[in-house]
This record gives C-alpha cells, structure tokens and sequence, in this order.
C-alpha cells in the first residue's frame, strides 16, 4: 500500500492552471504570491526550519520539483531538504530553485513574521492557507511544547488531494457565452527595478460588515467598487481612460464543487465596470455596477463555462502536441495579449480558520499578490478574528489610488491603520 502510494507521488502531471504559469511566467511576471503570519514574538529560524520539515512529511504533494517533459512540465518528488532563510530583499522575486534547494514554494521570516511564497504552478491560495497553517502549528507545537498537543499527520488523505480538478468537473462542450474587452491600464511613474511598495489596511471588521448591512452588498463587492472609484478618481479621469476597468476576481472553486485537491482549483470572473469621462460618478453609482456584475458572473453556469473553456484548450489534442519550447513561446506571447483585459486582480482568500488554543500567539495574517507590468496594482485580502487585511502591492512610485481608498474608509467611518514596507508610506 505504502510503495502506491509513493509512486503516486513521485510524478504527477501539472493541474491545468499550473501548466500555464509553468509556461508564461518569467523575471516580468513571476506567478508568486504571498501568505504571510505575523506572531506575538520573535521567529525562531531553527524551530522555523524544524516545523517546515515535518510539515512537508504531511504535505507531499508540495515535496516536489519541476522537470521539463517534451511536451510540458511535470512535478517530481525532491529528495533534498527546504531551506529556511531571513527575508533580506522586496517580496515576489521570481524564486530561483538552485538556491532553493529546486522547491517551489520559499519560507523565509523576519521579525515576529513568517512568509511562504509559492509558485502557482504549485498551489493556489485555498491550498497555500492550508500549508502556511499547518507549517504554523508545528512551529507552535515545538516552541509550546508542553501547552500543545502535536496534531495526528494523515498522510494518506494528503496524498490523495494532488488531482487535476479542472478535468473532473469541466464540461467537454460547454463555452464562454461572453467576452470581455481590454481593460483600462492603471498609469504612472514605474518604482526601480525589483522594489514594490506594499501597504496593509488593517480594518475593523465589525465596522466594515456594518457599511455593507447598509448598502446591501458583500463585503468583496464593497471592496471591489472602493478600489474601482479609488482608480476612476484618482487616475481614470486625469488620463482620460476610455477603456472600463476591468477587475479580475479569482473564484475558489472548492466551494462550487466535491475535492480535496491541493493543487490548484480556481476560477476567476472578470467585473467589467464602464465610465464616460464626461460624465460624475459617485461610489455607489460604482457599487451598483459592481453589484449587477457580481450577481450576473458569481454563477454556477458561468462558472463552469469558464473552466471548460480553459481546461478545453489546454486539453485540446493539436496543443497537446506542440513541443514544449513551442508552447512556452507561444503562450508568453498570447500573456502579452491576455494580461491586457485586467485593470488590476482581487482576491480575497476569506477567514484563517485557526484552533483556538493556537489563536493567543497569533497577530495577524496578510496576503500579497505580485504586481507585474500591467497590473502595475494588484489587491489581496484575507481576515482574522475582528481585523479585515487589504493589502496593495504596486509596481507605481505614487500611492494616489490607496490614499483615496483610504479616504473613502474614512468618508464612511471605518476604522482602521495602516502598515507598510516603507517604499511608498500613506499616514493613517
């Protein structure tokens, strides 16, 4: 039993989202994102670097490398141990795995801060939350030893979750019944090469979940049309945009369908929010578009039209054909295309679910998306106990669109503070 369940690890196929990331990233788009927790007390690397080993003893289906078939990328078992270091350089380098010992995936700390940024060809955010908190409560469980029990590891059920989950559920002739348009592409002045400005609103929960009982709306639509009138205010009608702008909202596709996957299982739905330049509009005339697009696109059938349609074509059997040097060729040059139809990518990865005798040494938790050169701002958002995190990463010298997002939290009476990594400071 042991020896089939091993070889089921030690090579497996790409999921079909990561066979595309495995293609189109590269030093301008790097496909990383960041989860990150930040404790009541200094790391300690040592125990850090213990609790990811017996972490990975749990999660093999993250133990793994990438190796270049002849028509795509595969996943193989690594043999050799994950390498904790202290974060001395700006989030969302791509990750260079001859000195990551081949990983995928990066732990590195600073201060009372823990950080894993993983390669989405690896993992999306739903399965990056499980591996930074399993990575958590073994730090914990070392260092509190005599206060925490050790959780049970059930190695199998982990094994058993690396399935491509596109394939089980696509439809094999259901198609995208709609098309977006190339969106409005947020302008300034780029920082120098390799820095990135992050800034975290951290905001009163309670308060927040108040405004939108108010305006009868979700808390990612509320979120959404701020940060869409945040650009229209602020850099949409100086530059005249004539384009919409288009916010890319990933959708967990666990929550739509039965897997245990770990691999990656997303969607994504394009809100596409049209503004004439001679015309005012206020932030619930926003909200209302926001509102109507979440409600026509958060849809089952809309959902699996998107799906289908992604996993169709990498399964269709002329690109499955294609050498791979052709492929990686091909599918950078069609990024070029694609990346133009997002103003900017939300996610918002919900609640960290956390034991409750682990909660007294936790602070926080955040997560950061990796700005490239057309998203110059991408937004990332998750929540724990009564603090709601919205942290942007930008790419721009200026902070406009965060300053005005952050007057809107102020214009609603919103509580909230703010932390940054000091390249582009906003005061609360």
């Amino acid at each position: 039993m042991r020896e089939k369940i091993r070889s089921k690890i030690y090579w497996r196929k790409l999921d079909d989202q990561a066979k595309v990331f495995s293609l189109a990233s590269n030093s301008q788009y790097s496909s990383i994102f960041r989860l990150s927790v930040l404790l009541k007390e200094t790391i300690n690397a040592e125990i850090l670097q213990k609790a990811l080993e017996l972490t990975l003893e749990k999660y093999k289906i993250f133990n793994v490398k990438m190796k270049r078939g002849l028509f795509w990328y595969y996943l193989e078992e690594n043999e050799k141990k994950p390498i904790v270091t202290q974060e001395d350089e700006y989030p969302f380098k791509k990750i260079n795995t001859k000195d990551n010992n081949e990983f995928l995936f990066k732990v590195t700390y600073f201060e009372n801060k823990i950080n894993v940024d993983f390669f989405h060809a690896l993992t999306d955010g739903n399965g990056g939350t499980e591996f930074l908190k399993e990575l958590l409560y073994r730090y914990l469980e070392i260092k509190y030893a005599n206060q925490l029990k050790k959780m049970k590891l059930k190695e199998e059920k982990i094994l058993e979750s690396s399935e491509n989950a596109y394939i089980k559920n696509y439809k094999k002739h259901s198609k995208k019944m709609y098309i977006s348009k190339k969106a409005y592409m947020i302008a300034g002045e780029d920082l120098p090469k390799g820095e990135v400005g992050i800034n975290h609103f951290n905001i009163n929960l309670k308060a927040i979940k108040k405004v939108t009982k108010e305006k009868e709306c979700s808390l990612s639509m509320l979120l959404v049309a701020m940060i869409a009138y945040s650009i229209y205010e602020t850099n949409y009608k100086i530059n005249e945009g004539k384009r919409p702008i288009n916010i890319c909202v990933p959708i967990d596709l666990n929550k739509y369908f039965r897997t245990e996957t770990k691999s990656n299982f997303f969607s994504y739905m394009t809100i596409n929010i049209y503004l004439k330049i001679n015309k005012i509009y206020t932030l619930d005339d926003v909200l209302k578009m926001v509102k109507k697009e979440f409600d026509k696109k958060l849809k089952i059938e809309r959902i699996i039209e998107t799906i289908s349609s992604d996993a169709g074509m990498t399964n269709n059997i002329f690109v499955r054909i294609v050498p791979l040097f052709l492929k990686k060729l091909l599918v950078r040059l069609g990024s070029l295309e694609v990346k133009r139809y997002a103003t900017l990518t939300f996610s918002n990865i919900g609640r960290f679910e956390i034991d409750n005798e682990y909660k007294k040494y936790i602070e926080n938790f955040l997560v950061i998306l990796a700005p490239d050169w057309a998203e110059k701002i991408k937004c990332g958002v998750c929540s724990f106990e009564d603090n709601l995190v919205v942290t942007f990463g930008t790419k721009i010298k200026d902070c406009l669109i965060e300053k005005r997002f952050k007057e809107l939290l102020i214009e609603d009476k919103i509580n909230f503070k703010i932390e940054g990594n000091g390249v582009n400071v906003i005061s609360d």
